[in-house]
This record gives C-alpha cells, sequence and structure tokens, in this order.
C-alpha cells in the first residue's frame, strides 16, 4: 500500500520513502518515523503515540523524538518536498504542506480558521489574523511558526505587549525540537521587544541565550541579527565605536545572505555610530541609503519602522528640519500603505518636533500630548522622548517651569537632559548655569551631547560669551571651525552666526556681533524657523540699544513679538515686552 501527502509517498510494501518517485536513503528510525506520519496524514501524531510506535518496549527521551524529527525535516527540505514536519505544542507532530495561502498546514478541525489567519495576516489584516489565531490556540495549540505570526501581528497592530507570550512560547518550541537557529531568532526577536519595553536585565538575557545556540552553527543570518541588536544595545549604552563595528559586521552578513531587513537595520546604525562618532558624512551616507531601502527593497513592517525612526531621530539631533519634515511625510505614508498601527505614535511626535520649528505651538503640544499615552502603551522606549519634545514645546512658548518639569520626567525616564535643561537655562538668560552644565555634558560626553554634538558646542560659545568666558568661547569655536561636519547643515549654520555674534558682542566688536546677528536672522528665517528668527532679533534688539540706535532695536522687538504672537509664545511675548519697556525708558531718558 502507498501513503501519498503531497509529492512525498511512502511504500508500505517495499518499506520506501519517495519523494517525486526518488527513494531517499534514511536511517530506520527516521524512515519510520516519516513512515508513521504518512500513514496519520490526517492529523496531529501525539509524542507517546510515536515514541510507542518507533521503540516499542524501550523507554527513550522525548529527545530521541525530537532528533529524529529534526533529521527527517532536513532531509525532506534537501530532497524538495513541497511542505515540512510541524511539531505543534501539546499535540504532536504532522506532515504538512503548502496550501497556497499559508505555510503547511494540516488538515485538522482548525485547519480552515488557520487558513484565515494566515491568509489575514499575509493581507496586512492583523486583527482578524490575530483573533483567528488565538481561538486555533485555545483548541489545539499553535506551531512555533504560527506563534510568531501572531507576535509580528501583534506588533504590527499596535499592542507589542501581547507579542512577548508567543514570542517566549516560540523560542520554546523550536529549543525543544532542536532547531537552534529558529531557536535563536525568536530569542532575538524577543530581546528587542525587551529593549523597546525598558527591561534590560531581560533584554541582555535573551541574547546571551541566543549566542549559545549558535555558537556551533555554520554562518547564518542569525548571527547577523545577533550583531544588530548587540550594536543597538551598545548605542543605548553610549558605546558608539562597538555600535559602529557590530553594525558594519552584521550589515555584511545581511549582504552575504540577501537579508534585506537585516541590511537595512544594521545601515541605520552604522549611520547613526558615525554621526554621533563625528564622522558626518560617513553617517548622512548610510542613513539616506537606509531610509530609501525600506520602500526600494520592501522591507517588512517591523523593520521599516525602527529605520525611520533612526532616520528621523539623526535628522532632528542635527537639527536638519527640512530632512526630518521630508522623511517624516515618508514615514506617515509608509505607515498607511502597510496599514500598520504600530508607529503612527512615533510619526505624530516627530511631526510635532517640526511644528514646533515652524511656530505652530498650540499644534505641536495637541499633536506630542496626543500621543504620550499610546507610545507609553505602544512603545514605552520612546516615552521619555515625547517629554523631551514637550519639554521642547514649552520652551519655546516661554513657560519655562513647565518645561522643566517635562525635561525631568523625560530624564526620569531614560533620556540625558544635561543639553536641554543647559537651553532652558540660556533661554532664562542664565548663562553662568547654562555654560556649567553644557561643559559637563561636553566633558562627560554623554549621549545627548555626542548625538547633537555641534549644537551643544554652538550654545556653550553663546553661554561662555554671555557670561564672560571669552577664553572658552574662543577655545570651542575653534575646535568647530576645525570640524566644519559637525556644524554643516542650514539650522546649525544659522546658529553659527549667532554665537559668532554673542562672541564678537562679548569682545566689544559691535558692529561685527550686528552684523552676524543679522546674518542669523536670514539664515533662520530662509529655512522657515519663525521663533529662531524672532529670538535672534531680541538678542540683536540689546545690542542695538547699548548701541544707542533705539528705532533700530524697536523695529526688531517689533518684528519679534509679532511672530510669539502669532505662535503663542507667551512666555517669550512677556520677555520681549519687558525689552520694549527697557528701551523706551531709555530712549525716555535722552
Amino acid at each position: 500500500m502507498i501513503h501519498r501527502v503531497s509529492d512525498l509517498e511512502f511504500d508500505e510494501d517495499r518499506r520506501e520513502v519517495r519523494v517525486r518517485g526518488k527513494a531517499l536513503d534514511l536511517q530506520p528510525r527516521v524512515l519510520e518515523f516519516i513512515a508513521y506520519l504518512a500513514k496519520n496524514r490526517e492529523r496531529f501524531v501525539p509524542k507517546d503515540e510515536l515514541l510507542d510506535a518507533l521503540w516499542p518496549g524501550v523507554i527513550v527521551s522525548e529527545t530521541s523524538l525530537h532528533r529524529a524529527a529534526s533529521v527527517a525535516r532536513t532531509a525532506l527540505a534537501e530532497a524538495g518536498f513541497k511542505g515540512t514536519v510541524r511539531n505543534r505544542q501539546r499535540h504532536g507532530y504532522s506532515l504538512t504542506v503548502e496550501n497556497g495561502e499559508g505555510e503547511g498546514i494540516a488538515d485538522t478541525p482548525q485547519s480552515a480558521t488557520l487558513k484565515k489567519a494566515i491568509a489575514a495576516y499575509h493581507r496586512g489584516e492583523w486583527e482578524e489574523a490575530i483573533k483567528a489565531l488565538k481561538k486555533v490556540d485555545s483548541v489545539e495549540g499553535l506551531s512555533a511558526e504560527e506563534l510568531r505570526i501572531w507576535a509580528h501581528s501583534a506588533q504590527c497592530a499596535g499592542r507589542p505587549q501581547e507579542a512577548h507570550g508567543p514570542l517566549e512560547r516560540a523560542v520554546a518550541a523550536y529549543a525543544t525540537r532542536g532547531d537552534k537557529r529558529n531557536a535563536a531568532w525568536a530569542a532575538i526577536l524577543l530581546a528587542q521587544l525587551k529593549v523597546e519595553w525598558r527591561e534590560p536585565a531581560l533584554a541582555k538575557g535573551w541574547p546571551h541565550r541566543a549566542e549559545r545556540w549558535l555558537k556551533d552553527e555554520p554562518p547564518c543570518r542569525e548571527q547577523g541579527y545577533l550583531d544588530m541588536l548587540g550594536a543597538r544595545m551598545a548605542f543605548m549604552a553610549n558605546e558608539l565605536e562597538t555600535s559602529l563595528e557590530l553594525a558594519t559586521r552584521a550589515r555584511a552578513v545581511g549582504e552575504e545572505f540577501g537579508d534585506a531587513d537585516l541590511e537595512g537595520l544594521a545601515l541605520v546604525h552604522v549611520g547613526e555610530a558615525n554621526l554621533y562618532l563625528g564622522n558626518i558624512r560617513e553617517g548622512l551616507a548610510a542613513i539616506d541609503e537606509a531610509g530609501v531601502s525600506v520602500v526600494a527593497d520592501g522591507l517588512s513592517s517591523w523593520a521599516g519602522g525602527l529605520i525611520y525612526c533612526g532616520v528621523i531621530f539623526s535628522c532632528m539631533t542635527r537639527a536638519d528640519w527640512h530632512r526630518a519634515s521630508q522623511w517624516t511625510e515618508q514615514f506617515t505614508r509608509w505607515c498607511q500603505d502597510k496599514g500598520s498601527a504600530g508607529y503612527p505614535g512615533l510619526c505624530r511626535m516627530h511631526r510635532a518636533e517640526v511644528l514646533t520649528v515652524k511656530g505652530d505651538l498650540e499644534n505641536a503640544e495637541s499633536e506630542i500630548r496626543g500621543t504620550q499615552e499610546m507610545l507609553a502603551r505602544q512603545a514605552p522606549w520612546a516615552e521619555g522622548d515625547t517629554f523631551r519634545v514637550l519639554g521642547d514645546i514649552l520652551m519655546a512658548k516661554g513657560e519655562f517651569s513647565e518645561a522643566k518639569k517635562a525635561y525631568e520626567r523625560a530624564a526620569e525616564l531614560g533620556w540625558e537632559c544635561l543639553v536641554d535643561l543647559a537651553l532652558l537655562h540660556l533661554a532664562q538668560d542664565e548663562a553662568e548655569a547654562a555654560h556649567r552644565l553644557l561643559d559637563r555634558a561636553l566633558a562627560d560626553n554623554c549621549f545627548s551631547s555626542r548625538s547633537r554634538r555641534g549644537q551643544a558646542m554652538l550654545h556653550l560659545i553663546m553661554a561662555a560669551s554671555r557670561c564672560g568666558r571669552v577664553d572658552d568661547a574662543r577655545r570651542v569655536l575653534a575646535e568647530l571651525e576645525g570640524k566644519p561636519d559637525l556644524v554643516s547643515t542650514s539650522a546649525l549654520q544659522a546658529l553659527f552666526a549667532q554665537a559668532r555674534a554673542e562672541l564678537a558682542a562679548a569682545e566689544g566688536d559691535t558692529m561685527q556681533a550686528i552684523a552676524a546677528f543679522r546674518q542669523s536672522v536670514r539664515s533662520w528665517q530662509a529655512i522657515d524657523a519663525p521663533l529662531a528668527a524672532a529670538q535672534a532679533r531680541c538678542r540683536l534688539a540689546c545690542i542695538l540699544g547699548k548701541e544707542g540706535d533705539l528705532e533700530a532695536a524697536e523695529r526688531e522687538l517689533g518684528a519679534a513679538g509679532a511672530v510669539f504672537t502669532q505662535s503663542s509664545a507667551m512666555g517669550l511675548l512677556r520677555q520681549c515686552d519687558k525689552l520694549r519697556m527697557k528701551l523706551a525708558t531709555a530712549k525716555a531718558v535722552r
């Protein structure tokens, strides 16, 4: 009698397993394993039944069964069998075949529901996929592959907390059947989730387990993903040299194995590490290539979202707002096209940053407050960043005490706020305190200063100039002039002009200070940053007032006040009005 499962047949009389008519050379126990599954092709065969059938009267551990299954799976794959041996937790083993809608689903009472789940997953209908997978799981359990599909669907549906359980079970299922590579892969995905969920101890434990599983394996893409995860964790720990080394290695693995997700993810880490190490051109090239790869190479939702976030964050930290705006729009369109609910909160956060630069503070605050709860639930690793953005918005409005609270909350959630708090002091004309914090941030080489080194150095020049530390300001200026890539964006060039103006004013070169401030105002206006231009006008008005040109000073303050009013920056408007009152008093005395 011959038993057939797709293009595999077991000839009972000849005790022979054939795939497409070609007999396979199999170990006796492996042959019996495949034969038993072929004869019981319409169901999952329990482990105990298989143990009794293959080792009658002999007591053996399940490890022997897992080994037979692993060898059978490899042999059938090498022979080109259109299916595989599947292991479903609590239900045993089955020979499964491709059905056109998903991977090998056996003919069981729950197969129709499972087929619908897999089909919904491939269509990007995440909620439908989750609902169907949960239903099947409650009746007969899910295979490791199906558990991974469940986890990914939960991430894309914006409920990453629901992905932890299925992934943990997938790791166990792969490990139990001796599939080390897939066990390591699932462990790496789980570690990625733990990183994002601010569970550092657990995040570090899973890579160690994955590394042990992959130790004796030949070169494979999973080793590249392990390096990529290491690069991300090193980056978060401010170990940029290590991050660059691991990311470069991961990229090479991605290229070798043709894994576009891995190559794109590694590229963004190569770019970020280079940028914050001061290798600006190399960093920008890698960042741009990573961003383009999301669409050009058709990356997965998981990889694409992480890459876009890295690209936009890198743009924002370099004050490259024009590029950040373009990438944010691209990110938003991509989320809509993918039907992914996993990342729109990040889109809104980045949009809030762009709106702040453009002076649309009311909408910026509405965006960031509207997304804070969403990101706390979906992406807690970004929650600290939302409070940092909120602090920036409140500082732009002149609500300094509330801005300080936001930055302090960001610090509690893991965001390093020395630079942000220094800028807050500078906005309140507390130059000495700003100088102290910026000097410390740059000396400590903390992440927030490394990621915004050019910006931090420019503000240090301004703070040092305004508190009379001219030698410090000159030293930092000389360093920046030797590293022009650190301040190569349009916004940083505008800030550079402002820093030169502050130093010229401190040195008593009033004419040079006025010219540099005017240049700064024009540069801010050219990139549609009205609030920054208005604040530069206020500083220019102070210099003009000291020079005795009260009418010109009044014009600058009038223009600045109009911008503050339009932007609802009422705190800054009050500062502007105080300056106008001083000018009016000086004018009356004259």
